[in-house]
């Protein structure tokens, strides 16, 4: 390898004491870095894993919550429905009670699933920027393998060429 990919790698390298490979050298120098990259790639991929699983229960939460502001809402509209009866005073006092209390049930599912969807909204937006550090971690991984091919192809050569 020449001089400019071997400064490439060790200017992107942050971990101390790595060097590009020395010619002759029988080992890969820049195996920690790789071994890194490696394992960064893997959590990354955990990392997507996760936010994909919470966002599955993200998307539950809002069906359950959708399922609350609907049967608030039918709640409500029963009490509607009984409350316009005719009776007596006292008990169309109560109706309207009743119904108070149902609307504020109703508001309230209502504000849970707003909630909800908007931790799910959030969720999507931590799953997007844990593809992006994925594709990053990637990249920075084949980097090192295109590397790594390129000093065994160097060290098979140089053996080709000791054997001629």
């Amino acid at each position: 390898m020449g001089a400019a990919p071997a400064a490439i790698i060790t200017g992107e390298c942050n971990i101390d004491g790595v060097s590009a490979p020395e010619r002759g050298s029988g080992t890969y120098r820049l195996r920690p870095l790789r071994d890194a990259r490696e394992r960064d790639e893997r959590v990354t991929r955990g990392d997507l894993a996760a936010a994909i699983g919470d966002a599955a229960s993200h998307a539950a939460a809002v069906e359950l919550a959708a399922r609350r502001v609907g049967a608030a809402r039918e709640a409500l509209d029963a009490a509607v429905r009984a409350s316009t009866r005719q009776g007596e005073a006292s008990r169309l006092a109560l109706g309207d009670r009743y119904v108070a209390r149902r609307r504020s049930e109703l508001a309230t599912a209502q504000a849970e699933h707003a909630h909800a969807i908007a931790a799910r909204d959030a969720q999507q937006g931590e799953i997007d920027g844990a593809r992006t550090r994925l594709t990053a971690a990637r990249a920075a991984r084949q980097v090192i393998e295109r590397h790594f091919a390129g000093w065994r192809e160097a060290r098979r050569k140089a053996a080709e060429r000791r054997e001629d």
